[in-house]
């Protein structure tokens, strides 16, 4: 099967969408498949071109077995709006010549946010008349109008007009939570071209290791009681919370809270941390992919967050890292979310709902102690996570979900030869 991926990031990237859309096309083709990605240059998260690379029109190299041709976009280290959207823009309309010069495959995926992108899947599905998948990490445009980055009505219209014309037109759309489905069904989407594929975490390199380890000693962490954050500091995060419950403990020498990653809030967060006098919180970056499972093994409970207004657009796949990990959740969630759902599922955590501070540090010294307890809740989240969203399971799903569009499509016979050989 030839598989054409479209989407933002990849590898070198770090962030977690480049690592699972990495992961999958590494793995597809393990399993036999040739796989080309059109992607944009590496720059996140500083909105700076990663050094080897050059903002070309156009470019080609291949990482472990896989066609890559990354193309032209604006970029910017401003995070504001019009430099994102010129940034998001300008990929979405290089991305169709990128595809285009890669050759007809035989099937089309391509990754929303940003929605724009669609539009280059759409024509290439109909210059190739192969079938396309429209894969959704976010809900665009409801994801920014939660967070309120888009507020102009004309313009929140215009996203809304292409979000359905795209939804309509794809042949296939792979969703990545219920509630993802449950917000299509509302539009009028057949259920029959939605498929919930889950997000994942590999176990294989994110296991249960000793918390004291390399990491706490390299940040002075040890003998403490790690409350640890580690993930995209973005718009849709209840990261003040948290600041709010670490000014509530600050007397308590024992606790401590370790921030990590980047992001539009990073330096407000900062601010607000200084502005405090809060010395109970460590502020890393991003973190080298080497040390990753044993950062995560660093602490006692893991954050996840999510406000208010996104909890029906949004889910943090940093979630099942945690579970691999094998450590407790403490998710600043509301109580409907996807994220509060699944902790109390697999009863591996602990939910507070956003804009409770207060109750948020309560909850942090009544487990503080409970050592037994969270070794339960996280040993649970790693059982749940092998049975459910393990990376060689979600794999397989994508893989059958690609095969079943291309034997059904007219004038394939390439594909179901393999098909009946995979």
């Amino acid at each position: 099967m030839r598989i054409l991926f479209i989407a933002q990031c990849y590898a070198p990237e770090d962030v977690s969408a480049a690592v699972l859309i990495t992961e999958l096309a590494v793995d597809l083709v393990k399993r036999g498949h040739q796989v080309t990605f059109v992607t944009g240059v590496p720059n996140y998260p500083f909105g700076r071109v990663y050094p080897g690379y050059r903002n070309r029109f156009f470019q080609e190299e291949w990482l472990d077995g896989v066609r890559v041709i990354r193309t032209w976009s604006y970029i910017s280290p401003q995070t504001t709006f019009w430099p994102r959207i010129l940034h998001y823009g300008t990929f979405s309309v290089t991305a169709f010549y990128g595809g285009w010069l890669a050759g007809k495959p035989d099937v089309i995926m391509s990754y929303s946010p940003p929605l724009p992108l669609g539009i280059s899947a759409w024509l290439l599905r109909r210059i190739w008349r192969v079938p396309w998948v429209l894969q959704l990490e976010d809900l665009y445009p409801d994801a920014a109008v939660a967070i309120g980055v888009l507020r102009n009505r004309s313009i929140i219209n215009f996203f809304s007009a292409m979000e359905r014309f795209l939804y309509h037109r794809a042949t296939q759309i792979s969703l990545i939570s219920e509630n993802f489905r449950r917000n299509l069904l509302g539009k009028g989407i057949n259920a029959e071209k939605i498929t919930l594929i889950p997000v994942w975490a590999d176990p294989d390199l994110v296991q249960p290791m000793p918390r004291e380890n390399a990491f706490r000693k390299q940040n002075n962490l040890v003998g403490k009681f790690v409350v640890m954050y580690a993930g995209n500091l973005g718009l849709t995060s209840s990261l003040e919370d948290v600041l709010g419950a670490a000014e509530y403990l600050k007397e308590d020498p024992d606790i401590r809270f370790v921030i990590i990653g980047e992001g539009v809030k990073k330096i407000k967060l900062e601010d607000l941390s200084r502005e405090r006098g809060l010395k109970n919180i460590n502020f890393l970056p991003y973190q080298p992919r080497e040390i990753f499972p044993e950062m995560m093994a660093a602490a006692d409970i893991s954050l996840v967050t999510l406000n208010q207004n996104s909890s029906l657009t949004s889910l943090p796949s940093k979630i099942f890292n945690i579970m691999s990990s094998g450590r407790p959740i403490l998710a600043i969630a509301p109580p409907e979310s996807e994220i509060a759902h699944l902790v109390e599922m697999a009863d591996c955590g602990i939910t507070v709902p956003p804009e409770h501070a207060e109750l948020l540090s309560r909850t942090i010294l009544s487990v503080k102690h409970q050592g037994n307890r969270l070794q339960e809740m996280g040993q649970n989240g790693r059982k749940q996570l092998l049975e459910k969203y393990s990376r060689a399971g979600c794999v397989d799903m994508f893989e059958n979900m690609l095969l079943s569009l291309c034997k059904h499509e007219p004038n394939n016979v390439y594909v179901d030869e393999l098909a009946k050989n995979v």
